[in-house]
């Protein structure tokens, strides 16, 4: 029939309109199967829901519907639900299976990666797929830690032999110095000589031991706790007031333009060391005569700390290379000092986040630190 079926009995039970079976007419619901419409399957009977509702009269309305469609729309829902719940089941487990290949694939590069290493080659580095996931920022930050430790190791053997090649000189000449004495002296006055020279040699190899474990500790980024805000202005004034005289005993001349008011964040006594030792650099390896400008100022956001001379300056191609520890240029491997003071400088400038660096301005050398971040 489709839709809802309708029949009117009267008080006999006789049908005056509709097709439904003939009922008691008792009031409420009933169910009954019924006569197939159109729509069921051959052999099957409607399983029907009768509103029975009497009249005036005798009469009985009887309204009904086919709830085995109901029934049987409901069973489709649920089937396909559970289809459709097997599906993404499938899929899910199917996807996890996927995934959890891949990052197993990678983790395990990873670790094949480590191994490597472990065995002793530190040019491996953890392979990138460039995507943006957790997995390849991991690798990005292990590829950089690598590339640190390479680097430290590195400078490590740097280190180790520019000691053993710097010591070895200072350490031959004291035990030949000794031996010799041993050998020729003969009086108390000539091992007392022997032995003060001997004495100056230790504390050279001392003052580099020294030099070496400041480096360290600076480069171990320790004293940046104890940054403050201070007038660098006043420091560098400071720093120049007092190597003035003994610039000027040297033969030389020292000139300053000094801008008031310059403030950083930064340790005092090393940017005082690194003032010493810039201004300890132009006067050791400059003739008599030379002038001496130290100038700070302000260039933008920077403060820049500058130390020039009218000197010699270094051969070219090396400005970059007097930085590094224990390198001499050839003219002033004769003059006093150990190859390091520089080095304390650069490290200090990294400390602070400053840039250093020296440029040949004919005749002469100038060196910049420049401060990015001021107070």
């Amino acid at each position: 029939m489709g839709g809802l079926d309708y029949t009117i009995l009267d008080a006999k039970g006789s049908h005056i309109f509709g097709d439904l079976p003939g009922i008691p007419c008792n009031p409420g619901w009933q169910t009954f199967t019924g006569p197939p419409d159109g729509d069921e399957p051959i052999g099957e009977l409607e399983k029907l829901s009768v509103r029975v509702t009497p009249l005036g009269g005798g009469y009985c309305l009887l309204v009904a519907d086919d709830i085995g469609k109901v029934d049987t729309f409901g069973s489709l829902i649920l089937n396909s639900f559970g289809w459709v719940f097997l599906l993404t089941l499938t899929l899910a487990v199917a996807g996890g299976l996927f995934l959890s290949s891949r990052v197993l694939r990678r983790i395990e590069a990873i670790n094949r990666t480590a191994e490597a290493i472990i065995e002793g080659d530190m040019s491996q580095r953890i392979p990138r797929r460039g995507a943006p996931d957790d997995l390849d920022r991991l690798a990005r930050t292990l590829n950089r830690m690598l590339d640190r430790m390479t680097d430290l190791m590195e400078a490590l053997r740097h280190v180790s032999n520019d000691i053993a090649h710097d010591l070895r000189t200072p350490l031959g000449r004291l035990r030949h110095m000794l031996e010799e004495a041993g050998r020729t002296a003969s009086s108390r006055e000539e091992f007392r000589a022997v032995l003060c020279d001997a004495i100056q040699e230790v504390d050279d190899i001392l003052a580099i031991f020294g030099a070496i474990l400041r480096i360290a500790q600076i480069e171990s980024g320790s004293r940046r706790s104890g940054f403050c805000r201070l007038s660098l202005s006043d420091l560098v004034a400071e720093v120049c007031d007092t190597f003035a005289p003994s610039i000027e005993d040297a033969g030389k001349r020292l000139r300053t333009a000094i801008e008031p008011d310059l403030w950083i964040l930064g340790d005092r006594e090393l940017l005082i060391q690194t003032a010493v030792n810039l201004l300890e650099n132009a006067i050791a390896h400059t003739p008599e005569g030379t002038e001496v400008d130290v100038s700070l100022k302000r260039a933008g956001n920077a403060i820049v700390f500058e130390v020039a001379d009218d000197g010699q300056g270094v051969p070219e191609g090396t400005t970059d290379r007097i930085f590094k520890r224990f390198y001499r240029v050839d003219g002033s491997r004769s003059a006093s000092g150990n190859g390091l003071g520089l080095s304390i400088v650069a490290a200090v400038a990294d400390l602070h986040a400053a840039r250093v660096c020296a440029t040949n301005t004919h005749p002469g050398l100038k060196i910049d630190m420049v401060f990015s971040d001021a107070a």
